[in-house]
């Protein structure tokens, strides 16, 4: 069995164990095992057939093998808390089903439950309703990851083996000064030339609507000067800022750093470099999967880079920030798989529940130019992160309505790739 087949054959184990009960015939259960079974003879170690096996003794009734099995994937993955939790979730189901059961027999339960006569009068059909009724709330409630993290998982999967049209890279520019209906303009242009270009599209007042009239904008200045005793027009120089998102509506979450770091000998490659701006290497695009791919370049020594942040010693934080995305509708994010990153706050992040973009342009003091710049506002440490090694990636659902879980599948996936620019 070549690459290809094997992969036809894991696509198929996808589309049928989902559909499988507890009341499937046993030819349909041996169908399935069967598959599985191959597929893993050509592949003992892969996690992710492996989790469809534990999948299917879960959807059988078989929470003991499901849980074996999902051990033996936690020992290939061992930092996938979507198996961690599956694993805590059907011991919990396991024990509540156990204790059901020894109350019944040991006849300690009310007379309803040990009359049965009373179950034999019920029709056949109710029974088997509400058997899967209380069945899928349980679920819903004990095991969200297996019911809703299915698309999530064979995305990654197959990450490396879908076609993307590649989009434009459009270059930064300069702001400043201009009226906001230029600035307006300028965007609809940008937008039109996009994915989500549309002849009713106007920018977002609740975004862009305080922006200020023939104001200057918050420029390209990656690092401010130690001891500096002038007015700050550096920091309006060159291109704005915000334009590296504004002029790339496809880069639906743009990145910037929240903290100008001040420039030092050590760390004036960073100060000096393009690659502090942030402007996307690369965009893709695959619509079967509703997946946006944006590539940036990174260096070695920027991962060596420290700076003070409220009294933290740390890494260069980087902010996500859904300027784009929140005009075209999606306000809802979660990081639901991310590779060689770490979130800036420790609990209450991106990574741990589903957040909400709040990302706005507004005349702000932060540039300390006289009368105030444009920029972006506000802080959002839950979507601050650090970069640990390269490559690194960060995957993201978005959402456009606020999900049930963080389990449902996104309206829009979303992937940050940082490659080493040599």
């Amino acid at each position: 069995m070549d690459d290809k087949e094997l992969e036809r054959l894991i696509e198929n184990i996808e589309n049928i164990v989902p559909a499988l009960t507890t009341d499937s015939t046993d030819e349909e259960k041996q169908n399935v095992l069967s598959q599985i079974n191959t597929a893993l003879q050509y592949a003992p170690q892969n996690a992710d057939i492996l989790t469809w096996k534990a999948f299917y003794y879960e959807a059988v009734g078989d929470y003991d093998n499901a849980i074996q099995i999902f051990e033996e994937v936690l020992k290939i993955k061992p930092d996938d808390e979507i198996i961690r939790n599956s694993i805590k979730h059907l011991h919990e189901y396991k024990n509540m089903v156990n204790e059901y059961n020894v109350t019944n027999n040991n006849g300690n339960s009310s007379d309803i439950y040990n009359s049965p006569s009373l179950l034999e009068r019920l029709p056949l059909p109710l029974l088997i309703t509400a058997k899967i009724i209380i069945l899928a709330v349980v679920l819903y409630y004990c095991c969200p990851a297996m019911i809703f993290s299915f698309n999530d998982m064979r995305l990654l999967r197959i990450q490396n083996n879908i076609e993307y049209q590649t989009l434009r890279v459009n270059p930064l520019s300069e702001y400043d000064y201009l009226s906001k209906k230029q600035i307006y303009d300028m965007r609809k242009n940008y937008v039109m030339k996009s994915l989500f270009a549309s002849e009713s599209y106007e920018p977002s007042d609740l975004i862009f609507g305080q922006i200020q009239d023939n104001k200057p904008w918050w420029g390209s200045a990656t690092c401010g000067q130690l001891d500096y005793k002038g007015d700050y027009h550096e920091r309006i120089e060159g291109p704005s800022k915000v334009s590296a998102q504004m002029n790339n509506p496809d880069a639906l979450v743009g990145l910037s750093l929240p903290f100008l770091p001040w420039s030092y000998e050590y760390n004036r490659e960073f100060c000096t470099e393009n690659y502090g701006k942030f402007l996307p290497v690369l965009i893709q695009y695959n619509k079967e999967n509703s997946l946006i791919v944006v590539n940036y370049k990174l260096t070695r020594k920027f991962l060596k880079f420290r700076a003070s942040v409220n009294g933290k010693n740390t890494r260069y934080p980087i902010q996500m920030s859904g300027l784009n995305a929140r005009d075209f509708g999606y306000d809802y994010m979660y990081v639901f798989k991310s590779k060689n990153i770490n979130m800036f706050s420790s609990d209450n992040n991106a990574e741990s529940d589903v957040k909400t973009f709040t990302d706005y342009i507004h005349l702000g003091g932060s540039c300390k130019f006289k009368d105030g710049c444009n920029n972006i506002s506000p802080m959002q440490y839950d979507k601050m992160f650090t970069v640990t090694r390269l490559p690194a990636e960060i995957n993201l659902k978005l959402w456009k309505k606020k999900p049930l879980n963080k389990y449902i599948k996104a309206d829009m996936y979303y992937r940050i790739i940082f490659d080493e620019n040599i």
